[in-house]
This record gives C-alpha cells, sequence and structure tokens, in this order.
C-alpha cells in the first residue's frame, strides 16, 4: 500500500468518524484509541514524521520553505472559500460577518491563533459554532516540524523526544483516562500522543531503519493492545513504492469539516453525501493549488 493510498484512507476515515457527532449521533468508537478519526490523524502523523525527515536530511537549506508550500497555499484558498460560501448563509449582518471572515483567514493561515468561529454560522447544528474543527492538527504538524529543524534532525535527539512523549502518553491513559475533560491535560495528551506518532515515523527515517512486512503486519494486529505504539511499525511496514495519479487527502482533510458543518446544517449529512460533497473541492485543491504549488519547491527530490 502506497503511502499515498494511506493518507487517502486516513482522510476518509476522518470525514466517516466526524459524520456521527456532527449528525448529532454517538461517535464510532474503535478498540486503540478514541475512533476512526483518531486513527485516520494517527496515521498521518506517522507518515509525515517519516516523510518530512527525510526532507530534511536530503535539503536541510530548503527545508522549512517545502514545509511552508505544502500546508499553506491550499489551506489558504480553503479558509478564503469557506468563508466566501458560508457568507450566504450566515445569519449575521455584512458589517460584522466579513471583518470577522478577514480575521478567520489570517488566524488561521498562521496556524497558531487558529480560530473555530464564524458570525452567525453554525448555530443551530449539534456541534455548534466549529467551522472546521480538524485545524488545530495543523498547528501541532507545524510545531513537529519546527521541532525537528530545532533539533537538525538527529537521530538520537529524535528519539529521545520519541521516548519521551510515550511516557508523558503512557503516563496519562493510565493516571488521567478522564483527560479529555480539561483543556490543559486535553493538550499534553494529544502532544504526546501525536509527537511518538511523528517522531517514531521521523527515528525509522534518519536511523534507516527497513521495517520488513511481517513486522508491519504483527504491529498492525497488536494495535487493538497496544494502540499509537504499534503504528509507527505498522505504517512504516505496510508501506510500499508508488503514487496515485492525485493526491486527494489534504484536500479531503481541510474541506471535510466545514462541508459536513453545511450538510448538517440542512439535515442531509450521512456517509454518502460527506464523502461525495467533499471530494470535487480535494479534485480542484489537488490539480488547481496542491499540484502546481509543490513543483515550486525548491532543491532535490525525493528518491522514487
Amino acid at each position: 500500500m502506497t503511502f499515498d493510498l494511506m493518507r487517502l484512507i486516513a482522510a476518509l476515515l476522518v470525514v466517516v468518524s466526524h459524520t456521527f457527532p456532527l449528525a448529532g449521533r454517538a461517535p464510532f468508537r474503535i478498540v486503540g484509541v478514541e475512533d476512526l478519526g483518531a486513527l485516520g490523524v494517527s496515521i498521518f502523523f506517522v507518515i509525515s514524521g517519516y516523510l518530512v525527515a527525510g526532507s530534511y536530511r536530503r535539503d536541510p537549506r530548503t527545508y522549512l520553505v517545502k514545509r511552508l508550500l505544502r500546508i499553506e497555499p491550499a489551506l489558504i484558498v480553503s479558509l478564503v472559500v469557506t468563508v466566501a460560501a458560508l457568507g450566504f448563509v450566515t445569519t449575521a449582518p455584512a458589517g460584522e460577518y466579513w471583518p470577522q471572515a478577514a480575521l478567520y483567514v489570517v488566524r488561521n493561515a498562521l496556524l497558531y491563533p487558529a480560530t473555530y468561529h464564524l458570525p452567525g454560522v453554525f448555530q443551530a447544528v449539534p456541534m455548534a459554532d466549529v467551522v472546521n474543527g480538524v485545524l488545530w492538527t495543523l498547528r501541532l504538524e507545524f510545531s513537529f516540524y519546527l521541532v525537528l529543524m530545532l533539533v537538525r534532525a538527529r537521530p538520537q535527539a529524535v528519539l529521545a523526544i520519541a521516548g519521551l512523549c510515550v511516557v508523558v502518553w503512557a503516563a496519562m491513559t493510565y493516571a488521567r483516562p478522564d483527560w479529555a475533560a480539561e483543556r490543559a491535560s486535553r493538550i499534553a495528551f494529544l502532544v504526546a500522543r501525536n509527537g511518538l506518532l511523528f517522531f517514531g515515523g521521523a527515528a525509522l527515517q534518519l536511523f534507516r531503519r527497513r521495517v520488513p512486512l511481517w513486522l508491519g503486519a504483527v504491529s498492525a494486529l497488536a494495535f487493538p493492545l497496544v494502540g499509537p505504539l504499534a503504528l509507527p511499525a505498522a505504517v512504516i511496514g505496510l508501506s510500499r513504492p508508488g503514487k496515485l495519479p492525485a493526491d486527494l487527502s489534504y484536500g479531503i482533510y481541510i474541506y471535510a469539516f466545514p462541508i459536513q458543518q453545511l450538510l448538517a446544517a440542512y439535515g442531509q449529512l450521512n456517509l454518502a453525501t460527506a464523502v461525495l460533497a467533499v471530494l470535487p473541492f480535494a479534485a480542484a485543491s489537488w490539480f488547481l493549488v496542491e499540484k502546481p504549488t509543490l513543483a515550486l519547491k525548491p532543491g532535490p527530490r525525493p528518491e522514487g
């Protein structure tokens, strides 16, 4: 299974997972992580750590530019499309909506002062007042990019960070099972869990450890028992060379949530409508924004 296909599956897992709570139904739980969305995000972080560490190793000088080109152009376009589309359905007056819409684009494009609110939008849906609930993961991922750059992708440092994340994740999993109840503990848990995935994937790249297929399969089978600890070996071990004609995963990821919220507002949200509605936006994002932008990346290209 190629990384492109894995990312596509991961993005669709997030869409499927969000459909339940956004439609006012109980979330679909699985063993190993909280739900299918958490599994999808976890797969993303492993692949990202593995590939990004390889990018840094090939050319540290262009590393940050490449990361910005991968995340920002498509994100900014999606934010502009979102506020433009929701301008037709907001119940707030134009004088209130558009200044806040401009701030919404700027703040979320900057990643760190992220905001999820637009005036008069999604106030009567089950998950009220949240325009795009996945944006926090982009901020966290970019933070991991910066940490990797600060430690210069030194294998021992990356392994130490992954180990620290494992310790914090394990301690909170067993000592704070109610970690989601408070903001501070929720942030600590999510940073630790996704950190062990990102830096675990990065460590496999930097130590040049080839994970055999059998170990990838065993790790995947162990996932219900040990959760995220099994995913770096499972994802990397089961991966194979190759690319899809179009990588729709990022477009699906950044457009799905507001589209699902809009469908929920009109009582039309289900698994089929969620997937079918987001695919044209993801395709447009890839062919019109992401693919042309990726052609601008400086430095050497990854092998294969």
